[in-house]
């Protein structure tokens, strides 16, 4: 080959090269910021500037910190019912929020005649933790929730609730615990993370599930130290079914985070006759409660067995308008 033909084979090799570290370079950044969001992520500013408690619910409480599985330091409030009905339910928030996000449900279900206990999620809010993982490691907080309602109120029906990431994390406490849990609620929740991360690359930055769904996948198992494989709320459902355990899913028909398709695929995954699906119309990603509180405090109220609603209860504790 002649001195002008190898510059050329050079310099194509050359431009190759950098096309491809271009292409790299366009991949990896959205990636390493899905996985940090996803990882390293703690309540959003906010809400940490909402103080509000349960005693701005006229609600006696107490402060109460758990330790889950792995050692990690979690924040919780207590909310005592001041007329018991038998029921305890352990609340749990989605990604960036705290427990205010379920302070007014964990208040409409105490005036109602449940113990209501609400958690801070790792790295979130008060507690402790160095890593979020999308609802895998906050299943052993959520545990650890209902192991202390379990044994403050033994004779008590136990029951979980989560939104989003916090549903996720309330399914895999549930299968869990089946032996101990009643019911779980889940409100706007996905139905896997390998379709939420998929979903994400599409909606947040263009790109197609491979490579980039794939790369951020095997980041989170990384940094985040969990398979992201098994965090499978569909297949957690269908374990609570197989043992009696029913699900109540909340979804929203506008939902383009976890969309009803994949929230109904959840709910078909149970089984259980005692099952049930409320969708709102109109409703976006944790807002189906928001758009249509009396038909969640309906739905929460069938589905926990609450005796009829007692004269003098305060109407509308389901949420603070200012939320």
């Amino acid at each position: 080959m002649t001195p002008a033909g190898n510059r050329r084979r050079r310099a194509r090799r050359i431009l190759g090269g950098l096309a491809v570290a271009l292409l790299l370079a366009a991949l990896s950044l959205p990636t390493a910021v899905g996985v940090m969001l996803a990882s390293f992520s703690g309540t959003r500013p906010q809400d940490l500037e909402d103080r509000a408690t349960p005693g701005d619910y006229g609600l006696s409480y107490r402060t109460v910190l758990l330790r889950s599985d792995d050692g990690v330091r979690i924040a919780s409030w207590l909310l005592r019912a001041s007329r018991p009905t038998g029921c305890s339910v352990v609340l749990a928030h989605g990604l960036f929020r705290s427990r205010r996000e379920v302070l007014g449900r964990a208040a409409y279900l105490a005036a109602r005649g449940c113990h209501a206990l609400t958690l801070d999620l790792r790295r979130h809010g008060d507690s402790g933790g160095t890593r979020t993982s999308l609802g895998f490691l906050e299943g052993l907080d959520v545990m650890a929730g209902a192991r202390f309602l379990r044994q403050e109120f033994p004779e008590n029906r136990l029951y979980l609730l989560g939104v989003s990431m916090g549903g996720a994390a309330a399914g895999r406490a549930g299968a869990a615990m089946v032996a101990d849990v009643r019911g779980v609620v889940l409100d706007s929740t996905f139905k896997n993370v390998p379709e939420v991360v998929d979903r994400y690359a599409a909606l947040l930055v263009r790109l197609p599930p491979f490579p980039a769904g794939d790369l951020t996948l095997l980041g989170l198992e990384l940094t985040a130290g969990f398979d992201p494989r098994e965090m499978d709320v569909e297949r957690f459902s269908a374990q609570l079914g197989e043992a009696g355990v029913p699900v109540l899913v909340i979804a929203g028909d506008e939902d383009r985070r976890a969309p009803l398709e994949a929230q109904t695929a959840v709910f078909r995954a149970n089984g259980h006759p005692g099952s049930r699906l409320v969708v709102v119309e109109g409703a976006t990603h944790g807002r189906p409660c928001l758009r249509e509180p009396g038909v969640c405090e309906a739905a929460l109220a069938e589905f926990l067995d609450l005796p009829p609603e007692a004269a003098g209860t305060p109407a509308k504790l389901l949420y603070d308008p200012g939320a």
